[in-house]
């Protein structure tokens, strides 16, 4: 708390009347993050059709991680565990889990309109997830190399990949 309080310019009992101790202050710092990307896919509800949706879903996703590095890894690519996950309670993991209820709703919109036959959701879920992570990671870690125009190709060239994969 003192490192953060220093950061800030701040006393370490400014911040202690604001965050009872460390935990707080991340959880409100992870709330905060999830927040801003929850934004970023709301954005994606001005399309109209349901596949136009999901992939402005699957590109709101890569744009927060553009955007917003620190926020992305923090909420994605550091272990759960040590962010305090398991010890919220439980309306706050099940706000946190709104993001990814917001990706399951687009391929249930997408199903029911018959653009994708993927029948288990949940799986679906999870492969969109991990497909769009593992390219952001892959970018955010300098495995793609530096070269954005590079890296927004292979973005819409992923989305397009995942939208045959889920229609076939």
């Amino acid at each position: 708390m003192r490192k953060v309080a220093a950061r800030c310019e701040l006393s370490a009992t400014a911040i202690y009347r604001h965050y009872d101790d460390k935990d707080a202050l991340l959880v409100s710092i992870v709330v905060q993050s999830f927040e801003l990307f929850s934004a970023y896919l709301m954005r994606s509800l001005s399309g109209k059709t349901p596949l136009e949706r999901f992939e402005l879903t699957a590109r709101a996703y890569f744009d927060f991680a553009i955007e917003n590095e620190r926020d992305y890894q923090l909420i994605f690519m550091t272990d759960c565990r040590d962010l305090g996950f398991l010890d919220l309670s439980a309306g706050t993991r099940e706000n946190l889990g709104n993001t990814y209820r917001f990706l399951l709703d687009r391929l249930r919109e997408c199903s029911e309109n018959g653009d994708f036959r993927y029948a288990d959701l949940e799986a679906a879920g999870v492969f969109v997830w991990a497909q769009n992570h593992g390219l952001v990671s892959l970018w955010l870690t300098g495995q793609l190399g530096e070269e954005r125009a590079m890296f927004e190709s292979l973005v819409d060239r992923s989305i397009r990949g995942v939208v045959q994969s889920l229609s076939a």
